[in-house]
């Protein structure tokens, strides 16, 4: 019975033996216990495959007899010692690596990211929590490993909050791509190139030619659509460099398809089937609107799966010293006028659908599917309109007391007439916000005295800004993921502020798609716990489909 190694596209690992019954009966199992993509038969050369190294545990378990080829053990064992050193770090408080050619002083938490990055060869994703220096501990890995080409990868928001970053943290000197950048123009002596997600595909070809030592992803999450052209760009680009670092603070927005990119990247031999990754974890089957990811199976193996490559830790955890957060539901009616409107839209909705209920045709049902989100997510504007006037009785209210407000929706509209109405004591961050001016508009909400409004969109304004100015935050509607909230609040609750308690401030209007919002993003924030550490699991999968249908029963058919 030998267990040898076994060169091929799909396989790591190959299992040969005089036949003996109890082993094939116990590979049958495996089989059917693992799937036919994990663990198979290979017919021709009569010996069983795989992947995953913790088989190998299996089987040495079931048969202690088993065999070696040529250095493999000694691999299995270095492979064993690493997952053991992860489980080590992420229980360990102080950690005693010296880590040189950093400026200032890390926190032990933070050495001991870097410390993870070590241990793992330069592959992992640190999910630590927004505010808790995940570009610190990323700087300090590249200064630990003296690696003299890095390549950073971010959204265009955070580009100029990296090299501001570089500067604090190392004497590393760093290029910023922008739209009309020549390669030609980077010099030689320069260690880290910052470009955005949008721009690998017009920079593909030379960001490929350069010999890179390492490769940071920031905000990994950009890349979660394996169709998006950024993410095979990403993809691709990651092939050729020996260090991938990806960093991200809500790695898993709402399912656990939205992971598989970022597991192939760090670790594409055992990661590499995208359809058995979606059959086994995320549910996936044909559904009415083509094969259907939405779903969230067997999540605790994924779990134990996925642990060796993930470093996580809250703000809560590791930063004792941050102010609380206090959330403070605000429910309200919405007016006559407004309540009417809200019907109106809603009606619409529910006529349309049955209108549509019939056709079968399969672009006629993506189509269908389109539509029904965006009259959604209009439904959920026409709410959010309704809520102007109490956001202006609290606004008033901190006005009052001479205090600082943050105030965000998914929507421009509420956010351009409010700020119209407020000119003078405001500043807004939107979508058509030029990235060159987002600084600016930050650093003067948190230094001018006069400016006590910041109106801002959910996506937006949600990374790679600061504005602990304020202690006050009024979410005005519910964005469909549970990670939009978290890093909209992270904008104020982060290190560095002044106040001893964060209010957040949630405007929830009665008998509206509010209800159903919170449900949602209720049961999607289950499913990350999950993943991350919690013990309840639900699936989302139907939720939005099962809304409609009681919308439906709401406007009965006359």
């Amino acid at each position: 019975m030998l267990i040898q190694k076994e060169k091929t596209q799909y396989y790591e690992y190959a299992l040969s033996f005089d036949y003996d019954q109890d082993i094939v009966e116990y590979c049958r199992y495996l089989k059917s216990v693992l799937g036919w993509t994990e663990f198979n038969y290979d017919h021709e050369n009569k010996r069983w495959r795989w992947k995953d190294p913790k088989v190998i545990k299996m089987l040495k378990d079931k048969f202690p007899v088993v065999q070696f080829g040529e250095g493999l053990e000694k691999e299995i064992e270095k492979q064993n010692l690493a997952q053991e050193k992860v489980k080590e770090i992420k229980e360990m408080k102080v950690s005693t690596l010296e880590i040189k050619g950093i400026k200032g002083e890390l926190y032990n938490y933070q050495k001991l990211g870097v410390e993870f990055f070590v241990n793992s060869g330069g592959r992992g994703i640190l999910a630590d929590s927004p505010g808790v220096g995940k570009s610190a501990q990323a700087l300090g890995y590249v200064v630990h490993e003296n690696l003299k080409r890095t390549l950073v990868i971010c959204p265009a928001s955070v580009k100029f909050s990296w090299e501001n970053e570089i500067k604090k943290w190392t004497k590393l000197k760093s290029f910023i791509v922008e739209p009309k950048t020549k390669f030609s123009d980077i010099s030689h002596d320069v260690n880290i190139v910052i470009v955005n997600y949008d721009m690998l595909k017009k920079y593909f070809n030379e960001l490929m030619k350069y010999g890179w030592n390492c490769l940071i992803g920031d905000e990994i999450q950009y890349i979660k659509s394996s169709n998006a052209i950024r993410s095979k760009a990403f993809k691709v680009i990651s092939k050729n460099i020996p260090k991938v670092i990806m960093l991200s603070g809500t790695p898993l927005l709402s399912a656990p398809i939205e992971m598989f990119n970022m597991l192939n990247i760090v670790d594409e031999k055992i990661w590499n089937n995208w359809y058995s990754y979606a059959v086994k974890y995320c549910g996936g089957r044909q559904g009415q609107w083509g094969f259907e990811t939405k779903g969230a199976t067997r999540l605790e193996e994924l779990k134990q799966k996925i642990e060796k490559y993930f470093l996580r830790r809250t703000k809560e955890e590791v930063l004792t010293e941050l102010p609380s957060k206090n959330f403070i539901n605000v429910p309200m009616e919405l007016s006559k006028h407004d309540r009417d409107r809200y019907k109106m839209v809603e009606d619409n909705l529910v006529k349309y659908l049955r209108e549509h209920k019939n056709k079968k045709d399969k672009e006629i049902i993506k189509v269908i599917q389109a539509e029904k989100l965006v009259r959604l997510n209009f439904l959920r504007e026409i709410n959010t309109l309704g809520k102007i006037s109490i956001t202006k009785e609290l606004i008033n209210g901190f006005l009052d007391a001479k205090e600082k407000i943050l105030v965000f929706s998914s929507f421009n509209s509420p956010l351009i007439e409010l700020s119209n109405l407020y000119k003078e004591n405001s500043v807004m961050i939107i979508g058509s916000t030029p990235v060159n001016k987002r600084g600016e508009i930050v650093k003067k909400f948190q230094e001018d005295p006069n400016i006590k409004i910041f109106f801002g969109g959910t996506l937006s304004s949600g990374t790679g800004i600061t504005l602990t100015a304020a202690s006050n935050i009024i979410v005005m509607d519910y964005p469909w993921r549970p990670a939009d909230i978290e890093q909209l609040i992270n904008r104020a609750h982060r290190p560095g502020a002044i106040y001893e308690c964060l209010n957040i401030y949630q405007i929830i209007s009665k008998n509206s798609i509010d209800d159903f919002m919170q449900k949602l993003l209720k049961k999607k924030q289950e499913i990350i716990d999950q993943l991350i550490g919690g013990e309840i699991i639900h699936n989302t999968e139907n939720m939005i489909d099962d809304y409609i249908e009681e919308l439906k029963l709401k406007y009965k058919e006359k």
